[in-house]
């Protein structure tokens, strides 16, 4: 069995993140591998001797690599005998989740599906990870990539969540098996505008990168994947009333698979419950505080691997 390419001994000391958990101390890895050529590469977070764990795949957004997504979600699933992975995109943070310009030429051409692919194969044939529970996560354009997973390649897929994301506009999902998906969106995003639109509307500090399809139109095809029948409301607790938003989730009912959508009232293009950020609010919107987006996803995915564990 080939041994996990890892990062020199000096990086790994600073990498590394120690913790109590089930499976033993945590640390941080560097895994690379080389795809179509290129030398790609993900961190890693997991318990020194991990086997058959489920993972979480956490891909970053366009203004932010690995290692900055990673720093500010702080999940703690590894403490818990998780892998989780954070890849990096090949170029200049953009991942290839089908979104195309007005001649139609993708912003992207990695072929990222199998790079990410082989980055899993390479794990479940080391016996770290359990190919049958992992899970995508990823805000922004990380989510419109998770997306285009969910669509193109639904057997890597054990759940997903979408975090400040939507379809972009010139991409057609297929029919395709259900698959357990958690969405998050705020009503005052100006960079993935939720009535869609121009990725950045028309900030000119933001490059051209796409345009995008309303949530509601995103949403209304992932219900369908899922076969659902409409959705339950029910308002969370106003935590933080000073943050400027507040928070309903939209429960789908009757789903082959769960369908779960936290509506953030007044939120921007943020993760809810993290530091505000450095853009500020005139740039990216109002952060909430009123709960949580990485406990949300955390809960969301330990309830599937328990369930698909079993």
């Amino acid at each position: 069995m080939p041994h996990l390419p890892l990062a020199p001994v000096a990086l790994l000391a600073l990498l590394a993140a120690l913790f109590a958990g089930p499976g033993g101390a945590v640390e941080t890895r560097r895994v690379t591998l080389v795809h179509e050529g290129v030398a790609r590469e993900a961190l890693m977070d997991a318990p020194r001797n991990v086997r058959n764990a489920p993972v979480l795949v956490a891909l970053h957004g366009g203004l932010a690599g690995p290692r900055t997504v990673r720093r500010k979600a702080r999940v703690g699933l590894a403490r818990e005998g998780w892998v989780v992975l954070w890849p990096a995109a090949r170029a200049e943070g953009d991942w290839n989740d089908g979104r195309t310009d007005h001649a139609g030429r993708p912003y992207d051409t990695a072929d990222d599906i199998g790079f990410l692919r082989a980055l899993i194969g390479r794990l479940a044939a080391a016996g770290r990870i359990d190919p049958s529970r992992v899970y995508f996560a990823g805000p922004s354009i990380g989510g419109m990539m998770v997306l285009r997973l969910l669509c193109e390649a639904p057997d890597l897929v054990a759940g997903a969540a979408v975090a400040i994301a939507s379809f972009p506009w010139s991409y057609a999902c297929p029919d395709g098996p259900p698959r357990p998906v958690l969405v998050i969106h705020g009503t005052d995003d100006t960079i993935v505008p939720p009535e869609g639109g121009r990725i950045g509307g028309w900030n000119p500090l933001i490059r051209d990168r796409g345009w995008v399809r309303p949530i509601a139109e995103s949403l209304e095809r992932l219900a369908a994947r899922n076969r659902c029948a409409g959705y339950d409301v029910r308002p969370l607790p106003d935590r933080d009333p000073a943050d400027g938003s507040t928070v309903e989730l939209r429960t789908y009912r009757a789903c082959a698979a769960p369908l779960l959508h936290y509506v953030v009232e007044g939120g921007g293009h943020t993760w809810p419950g993290a530091r505000p950020s450095r853009l500020g609010t005139r740039i990216v919107g109002q952060t909430n505080r009123d709960f949580s987006a990485t406990e949300a996803v955390e809960r969301f995915f330990r309830t599937l691997a328990a369930r698909q564990g079993g």
